[in-house]
């Protein structure tokens, strides 16, 4: 009787379903460990502490269960509007310096997606709705940064998001095989570099040239400093 309700009914009065929410954590961390071809079902059920019955009164598949994982669990928890205290700058930035460290199971998860999705049709539609959920959280953001002048409104914004998504995803990779990292300190100034290059160039030039001498003076002229038109 307990296994069969387990895998039924659902848990709080908001009508939210925990033990749900617990297999897709525990699949999440699963798939980070195994890799995809490599989580079975009866993994996900002990990770998680549950029944089988559990699972299949929620989740017809495993596919199903790893695909839902997916779109929950490694697509960024993006601000709609960004705190009082960063740029939206900060948000470009964030996705493309961290170069060390072990993957948390959401990176891993979503690296693990990328590769899997070349051969399953089913998982590339998962990556595409995650995408779409990912694009529609940063919108906002965007829209911002062109508003403070964060990404000139001659650059096409969706180009900017898609380098800083490859960036990303490259970390990523080299985060996973545990290859060399250039010098930290170099590698931020090169990407804050970049990223002051989206910007329009009143704004993204002012702050390094202040107090420049006859470079700020340079600066100020009718054309743009080297690297910052791209």
């Amino acid at each position: 009787m307990g296994t069969a309700l387990q895998g039924i009914e659902p848990a709080g009065e908001d009508g939210r379903d925990e033990l749900r929410e617990v297999l897709l954590d525990a699949a999440a961390r699963v798939v980070a460990r195994r890799g995809y071809d490599g989580t079975r079902i009866a993994d996900v059920v002990k990770e998680a502490g549950l029944s089988t019955g559990a699972v299949y009164g929620r989740f017809r598949s495993k596919h199903e269960l790893v695909r839902e994982a997916l779109l929950t669990r490694s697509v960024p928890r993006a601000r709609a509007v960004p705190p009082d205290h960063a740029r939206v700058a900060d948000f470009l930035q964030a996705g493309a310096t961290r170069q060390t460290g072990p993957l948390a199971d959401g990176e891993a998860l979503l690296l693990e997606t990328f590769v899997t999705a070349r051969r399953d049709p089913e998982v590339s539609a998962a990556l595409a709705d995650a995408s779409r959920q990912w694009h529609d959280a940063v919108t906002p953001l965007v829209e911002a940064a062109e508003a403070d002048g964060t990404i000139d409104p001659a650059l096409d914004p969706e180009a900017v998001l898609h380098l800083v998504r490859v960036v990303r995803l490259g970390l990523l990779l080299f985060r996973g095989s545990g290859l060399e990292a250039p010098d930290p300190a170099g590698w931020e100034q090169l990407v804050e570099r970049i990223i002051a290059s989206f910007g329009a160039v009143s704004v993204a030039t002012a702050p390094a040239q202040a107090g420049a001498g006859e470079t700020a003076q340079a600066g100020a002229g009718e054309t743009a400093p080297a690297g910052a038109g791209g």
